[in-house]
């Protein structure tokens, strides 16, 4: 058993056709479950730039690996270093300037670019350290949101995803969020749907004192208001 177990590692360690095909696989696999995540907070960069990112990383160190050993010269980690420099170009496409001092889409720059380092990694064969990291950035950019917001106390805030019955019914969310003295920093309102409802996202500043969790709670009890939930706002 032990034997058989350690001919497989030798196999997906080798430079053969069934490992390229493993770390092909496995570079899409990693990038999918850092996309999916960033596609539920309704990000520019979802799951299938994530997966494009990572595979295409893959591609590159198992390109830079098939010249080592076919031509037998150059330097393996070459090309790989060119990835990690070039990827901030679409990093920075991510990222936009609102208003004069807010940031939006850093954590989402900064996941794609881990992102091609996970493909680099499975690309020349270093599973673990991939799916570590791959497992590492899903539990920070998903479950330590809350904890960040905890450090956050000099604002508060956040972005929802609403849908209301239809688009009038909006000026009474706006009125809303005036009385409970927020602001609304940024809004994309959607086009109705066919049922003749109609949805949109609104990123809100509302004085630190206040609960996000609380405000969307109060929000679900409104008249007209179908679904509320936060989206990410980084």
């Amino acid at each position: 058993m032990l034997m058989y177990l350690g001919h497989i590692l030798d196999v997906i360690h080798d430079f053969n056709m069934i490992s390229v095909v493993l770390r092909v696989m496995l570079a899409a696999s990693c990038g999918a479950v850092l996309g999916i995540e960033r596609a539920k907070s309704h990000q520019a960069a979802g799951m299938r730039t994530y997966m494009v990112v990572c595979l295409g990383s893959a591609i590159v160190m198992l390109t830079s690996h098939y010249m080592y050993l076919e031509f037998n010269t150059g330097d393996p980690a070459r090309l790989g270093a060119q990835v990690i420099s070039g990827i901030g170009f679409l990093g920075a496409g991510s990222i936009i300037l609102e208003g004069k001092t807010r940031v939006k889409g850093l954590t989402t720059a900064a996941g794609l670019w881990t992102s091609a380092c996970i493909g680099l990694a499975i690309g020349i064969g270093f599973y673990s350290g991939g799916v570590l990291a791959t497992a590492a950035v899903y539990l920070i950019t998903s479950k330590l949101k809350p904890v960040a917001k905890h450090f956050r106390v000099d604002e508060v805030e956040f972005g929802i995803y609403i849908q209301m019955e239809n688009s009038e019914n909006f000026a009474d969310i706006f009125l809303f969020i005036k009385e409970c003295g927020g602001t609304v920093e940024k809004m994309e309102l959607n086009k109705s749907h066919e049922d003749g409802t109609c949805s949109g996202m609104i990123y809100i500043h509302l004085p630190t004192s206040d609960n996000p969790d609380t405000f969307i709670d109060m929000l679900r009890l409104k008249p007209h208001v179908i679904t509320v939930k936060e989206i990410s706002y980084i």
